[in-house]
């Protein structure tokens, strides 16, 4: 098996190319000449007022360079993290194309722009058409990478040398959006919509069976499909929205393992040593094909307007009814052990077919009553149902071999038929009533209740009564606003609630909560910035046992003295202690499990601008961490920019990236990222 992770691990470290640093160096020093000399030969020309077509003016600004990465350490952590390589980038492309007064014969205005193309993990691209009083058309495509690689976590090789962890994932998610608005600025306009979204890559996945774990590959193919039509009307003080959306999904995932491979999973030891007949568990074959089909249909209306000068309305509701098919096939060969009939299994075939539907309602009404100028009341409604209905089928065959005495009893054969069918029900009412009063000019207080109702069904075939829960929860609300000077302003916010039972494991029974914010500006100049937070949550159950202690400081500071210098120095500390009760998976005992994270986080940033083109940055960013997971991240950075006349800018960044995990030396990885570009703009 470690052969088989090391030929399919992610290899993403590439040989530099050889024209590779000479280009670094001519980017970073001979950057800035080029410009320079376009720049003497247009000193005569006029201000800029971008290219002209016709009567169609366009303003471009782009955005290149080369950015080069000098790493050590885990560069997959580095990946996971950061995932910034090195190589020519575009950085950004914008254009702007506009008629004079909306008289463009198919458009007035035109906006694109691009933004982290080359090999980036995040690439934008933004698209609007737009003509006056006709349409407006919007297009936006994203992809994004995801990579994740953590070597230490929960990867029971780790000892043995093996980093690779066993739920690694290198997969992108490409996202495109079509938007037209016809009749943007009339009282009638008409909605049109197209998403899609997909990901593929890839994984890995364990296959748990008896007495061990299998790596597998486990490679994601999800696609996503929406359409929306709908009408938004302007009725006198009413505004009415009326929606449909169709969402198609499907998820193709084949999980496998290579064939002529022998994988022995994650335990390197026989299985049952203490047996008469021990054997060692290992995986030939597998391949396991899983198909997902779903579709949901949504209808959404919504209604908001003014009853009165002091009395605003505004209602929405949504259904849904969605709908999912899985079929799953899998096929497994080799020695295997099943736990409930104490055999070695040495080949084993399961088929699963399965259905669920989820009905939604959700509606939503609010009431804002201002009586008074200093009065305002708000009182808003919530009622939210949904039902999921499932059924699943599944058929497995397995071929039997010896017990643990190394007999051959019979059957020699075994076949599982196993069905389930539930339905779950989920009612829930939301209501809360707030109230805001302004005292003075200088005093403003807001006091409210929130009420929650849920109750949750439950139902199988084999119930003669259906099971059923209930929760009401109640919170007080209340928050100030002060200013005892122009320069001096403090926001406060408290809430304090509590319920009948414990609903879930991580949700509070209890809790209260505490945030504050005060902003003082002594002089134009500068700005000073405090926020606390206080956190108390708790679920007295001797079963769960789930406290939860967190608290939270921020300082802020903003010193702009003139237009060539400004610094912001900020500072957090967190505090935060959680503690929950578990079931041992294999002593059967209840412990407790202890999380706890003292962080400090420093981060501060220069700007100067000695001469009117020069613009020099330097920053630093700082987390220590204490508990739980100790680490120490470490961020310096600093970056130089020069404009010439009219139409260039050469800059010049560094980044360093230090990764410290105290006890966890093979995560740490030190990075330098140092990037020229050059941005023209005409």
């Amino acid at each position: 098996m470690r052969a088989f992770i090391r030929t399919r691990g992610f290899h993403v470290a590439p040989d530099l190319c050889a024209w590779a640093r000479p280009m670094v160096v001519l980017l970073l020093f001979i950057g800035p000449v080029a410009p320079g000399l376009r720049a003497q030969d247009s000193t005569a020309a006029p201000a800029q007022e971008g290219l002209r077509w016709g009567r169609m003016t366009a303003h471009s600004e782009v955005e290149f360079g080369w950015r080069q990465l000098f790493l050590g350490g885990n560069r997959d952590l580095y990946r996971s993290h950061v995932n910034l390589d090195e190589g020519l980038r575009l950085f950004g492309l914008s254009v702007i194309s506009r008629y004079p007064e909306n008289t463009g014969p198919l458009f007035d205005v035109l906006t694109y722009r691009m933004a982290s193309w080359g090999g980036d993990p995040h690439n934008t691209m933004s698209l609007r058409v737009e003509k006056r009083g006709l349409y407006r058309f919007d297009f936006g495509y994203s992809r994004i990478v995801y990579y994740n690689f953590l070597p230490t976590f929960a990867n029971p090789l780790l000892s043995g040398g093996e980093r690779l962890g066993q739920h690694s994932r290198d997969a992108a998610r490409r996202r495109s959006e079509y938007r037209l608005t016809l009749f943007p600025d009339a009282k009638f306009r008409i909605h049109l919509g197209y998403e899609r979204n997909a990901q593929f890559g890839r994984a890995f996945t364990t296959f748990p069976i008896g007495l061990d774990e299998f790596v597998l590959l486990d490679p994601p193919r999800t696609t996503t499909n929406e359409y929306r039509i709908g009408v938004d009307v302007q009725l006198g003080r009413w505004h009415v929205l009326v929606e449909q959306g169709f969402r198609a999904f499907k998820n193709d995932i084949h999980t496998s393992q290579p064939e002529g491979t022998i994988n022995l999973g994650n335990s390197r030891n026989p299985a049952n040593p203490t047996s008469a007949n021990p054997q060692q568990i290992l995986l030939q074959t597998f391949a396991r094909d899983s198909g997902i089909r779903g579709l949901v249909p949504t209808t959404r209306m919504g209604l908001q307007g003014h009853v009165h000068r002091t009395l605003m309305l505004s209602g929405r509701f949504a259904y849904s009814d969605s709908s999912v098919d899985v079929t799953r096939q899998e096929r497994a060969i080799g020695n295997l052990f099943d736990l409930s009939v104490l055999r070695y299994v040495t080949a084993q075939t399961s088929t699963s077919l399965a259905h669920a539907s989820r009905p939604t309602a959700l509606a939503d009404a609010s009431v804002n009553y201002r009586p008074h100028r200093r009065l305002t009341i708000t009182n808003t409604a919530q009622f939210h149902h949904f039902t999921i209905a499932g059924e699943v089928r599944t058929r497995t065959e397995q071929q039997l071999g010896a017990d643990l005495r190394g007999a051959l009893p019979p059957p020699p054969a075994r076949l599982v038929v196993e069905s389930l069918d539930a339905r779950t029900s989920v009612d829930s009412f939301f209501n809360r009533l707030e109230g805001t009063v302004e005292l003075t000019p200088r005093l403003t207080l807001r006091a409210g209740h929130r009420f929650t109702h849920r109750r949750v069904t439950l139902w199988r075939p084999e119930m003669t009564d259906r099971e059923a829960s209930e929760l009401n929860a109640h919170a007080i609300l209340g928050g100030l606003s002060l200013r005892l000077s122009p320069a001096f302003r403090l926001f406060s916010e408290f809430e304090r609630g509590s319920s009948d039972r414990v609903f879930t494991r991580v949700t509070p029974s209890r809790f209260t909560r505490l945030r504050a914010r005060a902003h003082y500006r002594p002089t134009p100049a500068l700005t000073l910035g405090l926020q606390l937070l206080v956190t108390d949550a708790r679920n007295p159950n001797p079963l769960v046992g789930n406290v939860r202690r967190n608290r939270g400081l921020t300082l802020t500071t903003l010193w702009t003295p003139g237009e060539h210098i400004a610094l912001s120095l900020n500072y957090t500390r967190t505090d935060i202690t959680s503690t929950i009760l578990f079931l041992h998976p294999r002593l059967r005992t209840v412990e407790t499990s202890r999380y706890v994270s003292d962080e400090n986080f420093v981060d501060g940033d220069l700007t100067i601008a000695p001469l009117r083109n020069l613009r020099l940055a330097l920053g630093y960013s700082l987390v220590n961490a204490q508990g739980t997971l100790p680490l120490n991240v470490h961020r310096p950075r600093g970056m130089i920019a020069y404009t010439f006349p009219k139409r260039f800018t050469w800059s010049v960044g560094w980044h360093w990236y230090g990764y410290n995990q105290k006890g966890f030396a093979l995560e740490d990885y030190r990075a330098h990222t140092v990037t020229s570009s050059l941005k023209i703009a005409f």
